[in-house]
């Protein structure tokens, strides 16, 4: 036998309205703990740099400012540098030339001949990718390589 249509779409209001109260139902407004909770949770820690020289393995390199070499070097990455040791990352000028692959890729990107920049080495791409999601200043890129310019310890 056959509902009327009145019937149906009226069980469907109906249920559509349980659904929502339900949904709309939770813990009392006083406890914002929980809230916080799950906020911090889900806040990443910063990841931990490496030292590129004490690995064969390939590393990732978050560049975070370059500059041509001799184009006043130290004094116009200094504020990179500053950045990053507020944040506990001890960094300094180094040639890209020391990362396989980077010294061409960043002379791509910024048109310089001989770039020198300010990287954070990490062990894994998601932990580079966590600095720069966290970072609030520029990234030029993150590049995978291994480091060239010395042997491992």
């Amino acid at each position: 036998m056959r509902q009327p249509r009145r019937s149906i779409v009226a069980a469907l209001t109906l249920s559509a309205a349980l659904l929502s109260t339900a949904a709309c139902t939770g813990g009392g407004g006083d406890d914002d703990t929980d809230a916080d909770t799950a906020v911090a949770a889900t806040t990443p820690a910063w990841p931990t740099a490496i030292d590129p020289t004490t690995t064969t393995e390939p590393l990732f390199v978050v560049w975070t400012d370059v500059v041509e070499t001799g184009d006043g070097d130290t004094t116009t990455l200094q504020p990179s540098i500053d950045s990053l040791a507020t944040l506990g990352y001890q960094t300094l000028p180094w040639d890209p030339a020391c990362q396989s692959g980077a010294e061409e890729m960043l002379a791509g990107l910024t048109g310089f001949a001989d770039p020198l920049g300010v990287g954070v080495v990490f062990a894994t791409a998601q932990d580079a990718g966590t600095f720069d999601t966290l970072y609030d200043g520029n990234t030029v890129s993150i590049l995978e390589g291994t480091y060239t310019c010395g042997a491992a310890s």
